[in-house]
């Protein structure tokens, strides 16, 4: 039950974090990039699985 209450306030704090950061110019450009990254990574994926 301990492991998984870590994980829990882990997974929390996680988001709060990532509010936190997004709230400034600098992090919603690091958000921007790392969505485009992942865009870009399952777009990859996706295209060599239906080839």
């Amino acid at each position: 039950m301990g492991k998984f209450l870590a994980a829990l306030m882990g997974l929390v704090l996680g988001f709060i974090g990532a509010h936190v950061v997004n709230e400034t110019p600098e992090g919603r450009a690091f958000f921007a990039r790392a969505r485009s990254t992942l865009k870009t990574f399952t777009q990859g994926v996706r295209d060599a699985y239906r080839s």
